[in-house]
């Protein structure tokens, strides 16, 4: 059996993140690991990096307080860290590297773009870069998109 040490979650407010971070829990508690939730707050090119937004700032901080409390339902305690980059996809791939991350449980919405399923840049950054396992925590397909559903 595979074991993990670090367990690194992007948090960014989705719903299905609460899946994936009660996974992380499960595994850390199984393996005596850390996770690690991070939010990255992509800062636009045209305004210096270190740029402070108040409000951008402060959702971001609820996003981290809620990934606590999702963890705490499960009895695991987390680490948060709040990120500023300018694409999220890199910041959380040095950040998997920086820690020694060795896995990434990326929350998935269940998307689709013109009859073809869509995971998004942030995800397909760390799908092709990130050093460490990633495993993915799609949410399922809604009720009207499922096999068998009228449409499909």
């Amino acid at each position: 059996m595979i074991k993990f040490s670090q367990i690194l979650v992007p948090v960014s407010g989705l719903a299905i993140e609460d899946q994936a971070i009660r996974l992380a829990c499960e595994i850390a508690r199984r393996d005596k690991a850390k996770v690690l939730a991070v939010n990255v707050m992509e800062i636009e090119r045209a305004l210096p990096l270190d740029v402070e937004q108040d409000a951008q700032i402060q959702r971001a901080e609820q996003i981290l307080d809620h990934a606590q409390k999702t963890a705490k339902v499960v009895g695991v305690a987390i680490e948060t860290d709040l990120l500023q980059s300018r694409v999220a996809g890199p910041a959380l791939v040095d950040e998997a590297n920086e820690r020694r991350v060795d896995l990434i449980v990326v929350g998935l919405p269940f998307r689709k773009r013109l009859d073809a399923f869509h995971m998004g840049a942030t995800t397909t950054y760390i799908l092709k870069n990130a050093a460490s396992a990633v495993w993915l925590c799609r949410e399922a397909a809604p009720a009207d998109k499922k096999p068998g559903a009228e449409g499909i």
